[in-house]
């Protein structure tokens, strides 16, 4: 496992653990389970490290080992923190928590105030969140770091970049959390750039990217590695004599695929060509039964917004026909080239690539949409809940009905910090109503 050997070391631990089963040692296969979870950890396979940590919880229940159990209920909450399953995680966490405090554990302790911040961060209950991970530095005064770079994310959400700041000057020392001094690097960046430091943004910003290429290359470097563990001198031999028949048998085939290749170009060229053909008429095609819908649309719109008129006029109710009114808008909103497009680009997400709105891009989709729903578009611009500049991007990137991971891979950020923007968003439209719909809000005091 120190050497990075993923395939030898998962071999290894499976016979321990089938050994420590068949000889009723739960203690043992508790901790063979939790290491084996650590390696999925680093390989970043999450169902399979929460898997791991569901076994481990069982076996030390089994051998009455209460401190690891809490431990491995609270490895189960980090995983299922991660993948938005908050509830379900907050559950576990406070089982974790309870018994821990039940032994007295301090240290313990402390590290489960520190998840626990963590999973009340996300659900946007800031105030829960600070008390624990206040009580963590007090209890744990040996691996601080993170608590304090929890603490300086979460004052940078809140907008308040001096807090930010301070609590991330604190993050120094040996830390176990592999990502904490590359996180600091990027959270570093956010704030200076928020507070109008563009030089000192900058310089965070390199070291973040530089630190980023140098893990990389070295997990990459970690592959090769193991890659070349697992070949021997044998297996080179034998692919050498192998290699030289198949050259032999790769030549034949090869002449035979030149005449073939003749013959075989000229009858794909003319079905490329009846192809390109049909291609080109279904086109024409779909562009005038887009042109007839827009139409249809246009003039269905029209009516009815004379119709809302004259009932509004009458002081009649007019519920249903505003109903229709915006089912149609979004309808023209999807129909529009820029939906399609930011749909496309988040469909088509690369690895390791900043693919978030610029400028531009913002205003486009800002003016489209107010263009659609110029009531809510009033409602933004004056602004009487006091929306930050990105909760306000937050309730425009509302009426494209978008997955967490889409929002995220738009405002260029992690799939937690969207959640956050979310939550605090939902907060001020609708305080105290949890699990309230953005858009909805926005269309109800717009229109």
């Amino acid at each position: 496992m120190k050497d990075k050997l993923f395939i030898p070391a998962t071999k290894a631990y499976s016979e321990a653990l089938s050994l420590a089963k068949e000889k009723h040692l739960y203690d043992v296969a508790g901790y063979i389970c939790s290491y084996m979870a650590d390696l999925y950890t680093y390989t970043g396979q999450r169902s399979e490290e929460r898997r791991k940590f569901e076994e481990a919880a069982e076996f030390f229940k089994q051998a009455g080992n209460e401190r690891s159990y809490a431990f491995a209920l609270r490895d189960m909450a980090k995983t299922l923190a991660f993948d938005d399953s908050l509830s379900l995680a907050l559950c576990y966490m406070l089982r974790a928590d309870s018994i821990i405090t039940g032994l007295q554990d301090l240290k313990g302790i402390g590290s489960i105030s520190n998840g626990l911040g963590n999973i009340y961060d996300l659900m946007g209950d800031v105030k829960k969140a600070k008390v624990c991970f206040f009580k963590c530095l007090d209890l744990d005064t040996v691996d601080q770091a993170p608590t304090y770079l929890a603490l300086s994310n979460l004052y940078y959400n809140e907008n308040i970049l001096d807090s930010a700041r301070y609590y991330l000057t604190k993050v120094v020392g040996p830390t176990l959390n592999t990502y904490t001094s590359i996180d600091c690097l990027y959270l570093g960046y956010l704030i200076e750039k928020d507070a109008g430091d563009m030089e000192k943004a900058l310089s965070y910003l390199e070291q973040y990217q530089k630190k980023k290429d140098f893990l990389y290359d070295k997990q990459k470097q970690v592959d090769v590695i193991d890659a070349e563990k697992r070949h021997n001198m044998v297996a080179v031999i034998r692919d050498n004599k192998e290699l030289i028949a198949e050259k032999r048998f790769l030549f034949a085939w090869a002449v035979i695929a030149c005449l073939l290749l003749v013959v075989g170009y000229q009858m794909r060229d003319r079905k490329r060509l009846l192809e390109i053909n049909r291609r080109q008429k279904l086109l024409e095609e779909e562009k005038s039964r887009h042109k007839k819908q827009k139409t249809e649309l246009e003039d269905r719109l029209q009516e009815l917004t004379a119709e809302m008129e004259r009932k509004a006029a009458a002081h009649e109710d007019t519920s249903e026909y505003k109903k229709e009114i915006i089912t149609l808008r979004f309808e023209k909103l999807r129909q529009s080239s820029l939906f399609k497009t930011i749909k496309e680009q988040c469909r088509k997400v690369e690895p390791d690539t900043e693919q978030k709105l610029n400028e531009e891009e913002w205003k486009s989709l800002i003016r489209l949409i107010d263009s659609f729903f110029p009531n809510a578009c009033v409602f933004m611009k004056e602004n009487t809940l006091g929306l930050t500049k990105t909760e306000t991007k937050i309730c425009y990137l509302s009426f494209l009905n978008l997955r967490l991971s889409e929002e995220a891979t738009l405002l260029g950020v992690s799939s937690d910090s969207a959640n956050k923007f979310r939550s605090r968003t939902r907060q001020k439209l609708c305080p105290g109503q949890k699990g309230s719909d953005i858009n909805g809000t926005i269309l109800q005091k717009g229109w």
